[in-house]
């Protein structure tokens, strides 16, 4: 007997017990996910499968030719995305899961007459990259509500600017510095319970209900430790900045949705259970910039920190090294993610790459401009 159908008939036994009853999407798949156990090639079918609309309706349906239509519609649709042996596995799962006879061969008759040339591998590759992008599905409407939140914001950073920080004399880098300091306190000891309420972990950032927690997380940090390094980092990069506040808030919650969409994705691949918020992914792409930059003009770009000047690099490599000190080590009992699996669902690793990419842009846009 295969994998999928052992974990078809776990569901079934799981469905006809009543424990799929309201069941939310993603703990669904992360029962698929336990299911599977050491099976590594099942682990992102599963997670797809789970919370697909049309597994979840095909479990709770009662009706033979309404089931056996949405069996046709699933097994149709698996065999766009996968391989023809992850597709076995999967229609096992689902005939066993439903107590239906599947007929695989309609799903994969389109693509028998084809077995080898750059034909197949143009399929394989437009294949991989619609399943890539299918796995972000669940993180849409958090990622779209933050994006658009990050200009409601912007507009209210330029509104708060004019009216207030011009006639104090304030930086935009240190109202923004402020900011984060105060809303870090008000979490640490004034309401502490709202630092978990608005974070991210991996079940709220597929949730559509609390998509809110997109906007708020990057503006409130997990640990007290990293918020403190963040702001030392902060202060010394962007407290003279000549950017208006408008500029800062935008390029700050941008790329923060950046480097965090690309770490909760990763967790979800890897299985990493953590949770996001802060600074991380702005600070290392800040700092990455100059360093890209520095390399580019081939000049050292210093910050003056007391009497000291401090080269970019240095700051840097000393960031990424705490970084890995702090992330590497397993923060969970039983974690089973590996050292480089909890390091790429970090979003202080994504803003290295995202820093170098703006630096890159930027030598191409000075280059066009001459």
């Amino acid at each position: 007997m295969g994998i999928g159908r052992q974990i078809g008939e776990q569901v079934n036994c799981w469905s006809s017990s009543g424990d799929l009853i309201n069941l939310p999407p993603q703990a669904l798949a992360n029962r698929l996910i336990d299911a599977a156990g050491s099976s590594l090639r099942l682990r992102g079918p599963l997670q797809t499968l789970g919370l697909d609309p049309l597994f979840q309706q095909l479990l709770i349906e009662k009706r033979p030719a309404k089931s056996r239509a949405l069996l046709q519609s699933l097994t149709s649709e698996l065999a766009e995305l996968y391989t023809p042996s992850i597709l076995a596995e999967l229609c096992d799962l689902l005939a066993a899961a439903s107590g239906l006879v599947h007929n695989q061969s309609t799903a994969t008759g389109s693509k028998t007459h084809t077995s080898s040339g750059p034909a197949v591998a143009t399929a394989n590759w437009r294949t991989y990259l619609w399943r890539l992008v299918c796995t972000f599905r669940p993180l849409a409407p958090g990622v779209a509500l933050a994006a658009g939140s990050s200009l409601v914001l912007a507009w209210l950073g330029s509104e708060f600017d004019r009216v207030l920080f011009e006639q104090l004399g304030w930086s935009s880098g240190v109202v923004l510095l402020l900011f984060l300091v105060l809303v870090q306190l008000v979490t640490r000891w004034g309401i502490r319970p709202l630092r978990s309420a608005v974070l991210l972990d991996r079940s709220s950032a597929v949730d559509p209900r609390q998509a809110w927690r997109w906007v708020t997380a990057p503006w409130v940090h997990a640990s007290d430790k990293e918020a403190l390094l963040n702001a030392l980092i902060l202060g010394i990069v962007v407290c003279t900045s000549t950017l208006s506040l408008r500029e800062q808030v935008l390029r700050y919650s941008l790329t923060s949705l950046a480097c965090t969409v690309l770490a909760v994705q990763c967790s979800r691949w890897c299985h990493v259970r953590r949770m996001w918020g802060g600074a991380s992914g702005v600070i290392a792409k800040f700092l990455c910039l100059d360093v890209t930059l520095s390399l580019f003009y081939w000049q050292e770009f210093n910050f003056t920190l007391g009497l000291m000047r401090v080269p970019a690099w240095v700051l840097l490599w000393s960031y990424v090294a705490i970084q890995l000190a702090w992330t590497m080590p397993r923060r969970y009992a039983g974690e089973s993610a590996g050292a480089w699996q909890r390091v790429v669902s970090s979003p202080w690793a994504w803003g290295l790459p995202v820093g170098f990419i703006l630096g890159l842009v930027h030598l191409l846009q000075t280059f066009l401009n001459r």
